[in-house]
């Protein structure tokens, strides 16, 4: 499942901290999503929309 949200964009310019505080989640969470060890479609819907919303701030 594509869901549209380039995390290297964001993780040049955000910290696992800054993204997780962004879209309300753990930063733990963050960190494991910018690691690659939980993938993003693996989330719910609510945050991986607020992640596109997020990804596309930073895109602009």
């Amino acid at each position: 499942m594509d869901t549209g949200v380039n995390f290297e964009l964001m993780t040049e310019k955000l910290t696992a901290y800054q993204i997780s505080r962004a879209v309300d989640i753990s930063t733990e969470l963050a960190q494991s999503i910018i690691d690659k060890k939980v993938d993003v479609a693996e989330l719910d819907n609510e945050t991986v929309a607020k992640l596109r919303i997020l990804n596309d701030k930073l895109m602009n």
